[in-house]
């Protein structure tokens, strides 16, 4: 399965946000870190938001943080809201719809991924963050 880049993008946001929580950031550095276009990160951000994940001050000495604590984010729910569609093929106009066991597969292949994802928390993604610290500080510097 393959996630949407909203979602892998979202993700990243998080891992980077949760790696240094005592500092305000903006999206352009999150930009320079990851090499992404600032025009899709803020509207991830602005997704990330709008659901909690992210809070965001605006104004001169504004930027993002995250929006609740690390623990409490869970993987799964961050997929499941940036990525509105996890259906690994698309059934509805197939001639087999009716009898063919192939979508009942895949819808439980489906919940067995989101069970994996949900039960991590961005607290467990981060979990050695001083070592993405040193690696985000670098990627800076470039």
């Amino acid at each position: 399965m393959k996630l949407n880049l909203s979602t892998d993008y979202a993700l990243r946001v998080l891992i980077f946000l949760g790696s240094k929580p005592d500092e305000l950031h903006s999206i352009e550095t999150l930009s320079r870190t990851y090499d992404l276009p600032q025009s899709s990160l803020m509207k991830v951000v602005s997704e990330l938001v709008r659901r909690g994940y992210v809070s965001s001050t605006r104004g001169r000495a504004g930027g993002i943080r995250l929006g609740m604590d690390p623990h409490k984010i869970n993987v799964g729910d961050v997929v499941k809201a940036m990525d509105e569609n996890l259906d690994i093929i698309d059934c509805t106009n197939c001639i087999l719809d009716q009898r063919c066991r192939l979508k009942g597969v895949l819808s439980e292949a489906t919940a067995a991924f989101l069970k994996v994802l949900c039960s991590y928390s961005l607290a467990d993604l981060i979990s050695t963050k001083d070592d993405f610290v040193a690696l985000f500080n670098f990627s800076q510097e470039r």
